[in-house]
């Protein structure tokens, strides 16, 4: 008995087994469907369109006009093609899982099978498409997503449509190869040839295919709802920051009120980012308990995918490299970060004379350091103001955004500044962002009459201080391109990069800048960006070299105004900045 008792307890189990199994198909099925049915859609739409530009069957069509006008025959001619064409379209909806693109479908499939039986009786294929469409009545429950006017195609679906209306064209011309043209077939109706309703069906869907590729390659969807953050939304940030579990220094740019924000569902952990073109790119990492950063990775991507978008990680560090791996993306090394460790950093040495020559003659001249803390800034706004519009006007001409801090007194006050004082008077400044163990630069700016070697002087006591406070280490800023392998087996964008890094000084002085660094003898740590496989990321790295400037005349310097070389103390901090 008890072995009987066993034997059925473990029919059981794997009927029960066996039916989770089956659960968990269907529900998979269930969840590709819509992509299964994008694919269909666009099966039917090549199928009306191949139909469209070919003859019909003869017997069916003298059928056909015993008992219909000619002007309803070319009619249904001419809306089946476009039934085709709008398949083409709506397969994209039906992929992002819209619900406004099954119900569209299936009125597109119902008028498409009517028009093929007007058209020729050509009943397979309205066969084939009321099959479609019974199949896909029921799944309306995997088409989840709010539907939205207008929405742009990503370039694969861009590069399907103006294939398939391409080849539609050449197999229209192809099967009428023997038709003498003139110009009275563009206006007689369907009599003894069907050339006529081709050459007008492919005149419209050509121009149609055109228009919809251009709107959909020049659009940002999602650019409009998705601004520069609320003021609720940048104290909620804010709060987060003040917090300080699992912040990491470039999070404080979110304060620029410059990016839109999306936050966890606990409110504790956001990401920054910003919209440029089909490219939605964070700021760095997500800002919060480490624990919420990979489903933050995935609400974030979702978004953007949602919207017809692709989601960018720009700056992110070693530590994200997993969540970006599990998540499928390509991730390739964009630069180095420099870190000093402050413990131990020391002036002593052959290699530090240039340091201790520097702090030696500001010393010399009157200069003073001091430290800032959070909003203590504001007494002294006006002169770090004066500073910083003489820097500008001697040498980028604009502020800069996105990755890169700007003189906003509002953000200045949030966290501490490092300043330099001569006879009492601020003659050079910048901003420490703190994240978990460290203390990262980012505005930094002095004045024309400066003493020599004044930077030198603020980042050699702003790495004392940052000691003195607890801090592990004091974040010079990125080198951009550095530490990239110009090697056969590297990739395209490594090689590419490596030679701009490397023979690039005459447009920016990548290698100059990253020694400058050097001489603080920093820790090199990699940074990196990651996009879906499908995304180019060279193009990416330029939309973020377009946010940070401002767009092509900033980012080409155009509106830059240059003093002469005697006005400047350092070019070193001033390509800092831009980094």
């Amino acid at each position: 008995m008890a072995d009987s008792g066993s034997i059925c307890a473990m029919d059981r189990n794997r009927t029960g087994q066996g039916n989770r199994l089956l659960t968990r198909a269907f529900a998979l099925l269930f969840e590709v469907s819509p992509h299964i049915f994008a694919l269909l859609a666009v099966g039917a739409g090549v199928v009306l369109l191949t139909s469209g530009v070919t003859p019909a069957y003869e017997d069916r069509l003298d059928d056909i006009r015993a008992i219909l006008p000619p002007i309803l025959i070319e009619l249904s001619h001419f809306g089946a093609s476009i039934s085709g064409f709008l398949l083409l379209l709506l397969s994209a909806g039906l992929w992002r899982r819209r619900r406004g693109a099954w119900l569209a479908a299936m009125v597109v499939l119902l008028l498409a099978a009517s028009f093929s039986l007007l058209k020729g009786l050509d009943w397979e294929e309205a066969a084939e498409l009321l099959v479609l469409a019974a199949v896909l009545a029921p799944c309306r429950a995997a088409f989840d997503r709010r539907s939205r006017l207008f929405e742009a195609l990503s370039p694969s679906w861009v590069m399907l449509v103006l294939t398939v209306v391409a080849g539609m064209l050449w197999l229209g011309f192809f099967a009428y190869r023997d038709v003498a043209y003139t110009d009275d077939l563009w206006w007689s109706l369907l009599i003894d040839r069907e050339v006529s309703g081709f050459l007008r069906v492919g005149a419209v869907l050509a121009l149609l295919a055109v228009i919809v590729a251009g709107r959909s390659l020049i659009s940002a969807p999602g650019a409009r709802s998705h601004g520069p953050a609320d003021e609720a939304d940048v104290v909620r940030a804010l709060l987060i920051l003040q917090a300080g579990e699992g912040v990491l220094p470039d999070g404080w740019l979110a304060m620029l009120r410059d990016k839109a924000l999306l936050f966890s569902p606990s409110g504790r952990s956001f990401i920054a980012y910003r919209v440029r073109g089909r490219r939605w790119i964070t700021m760095g990492e997500p800002v919060g308990p480490e624990e919420e950063h990979l489903a933050l990775l995935w609400a974030f991507a979702e978004l953007a995918d949602s919207y017809g978008g692709v989601a960018v990680f720009y700056a992110v560090e070693e530590t994200a490299l997993a969540d970006l791996a599990t998540m499928g993306l390509a991730v390739r090394k964009i630069g180095e970060e420099a870190l000093v460790d402050t413990h131990a950093f020391t002036l002593q040495g052959k290699s530090r004379q240039n340091l201790r020559t520097a702090v030696n003659r500001c010393e010399r001249e009157g200069a003073t350091f001091e430290m800032l803390p959070a909003g203590a800034a504001l007494a002294d706004m006006a002169q770090l103001r004066a500073v910083s519009d003489v820097w500008l006007t001697n040498h980028i001409g604009t502020e800069k955004g996105f990755s890169l801090g700007r003189f906003d007194p509002d953000y200045l006050a949030l966290t501490p500044i490092a300043v330099v004082r001569q006879g009492g008077r601020i003659v050079a400044f910048a901003n420490l962002m703190p994240g978990g163990d460290r203390l990262a630069v980012d505005l930094m700016r002095f004045t024309p009459d400066a003493p020599p070697g004044a930077m030198d002087y603020l980042f050699i006591h702003a790495i004392q201080w940052a000691k003195d406070e607890g801090y592990r280490w004091l974040d010079l800023g990125r080198a951009p391109l550095a530490g990239l392998e110009n090697r056969r087996l590297a990739p395209v964008f490594a090689r590419v990069g490596a030679l701009v890094f490397e023979e690039g000084g005459a447009l920016y002085g990548f290698a100059g800048l990253r020694a400058w660094k050097a001489k603080f003898a920093p820790e090199w740590r990699p940074c990196f960006i990651a996009a879906p496989t499908s995304t180019p990321l060279a193009l990416a790295l330029l939309d973020v070299a377009l946010l940070t400037s401002g767009g092509w005349i900033g980012m080409l310097g155009l509106n830059a105004k240059m003093a002469s070389p005697a006005a400047r103390p350092s070019e070193a901090p001033a390509v800092a900045e831009e980094a």
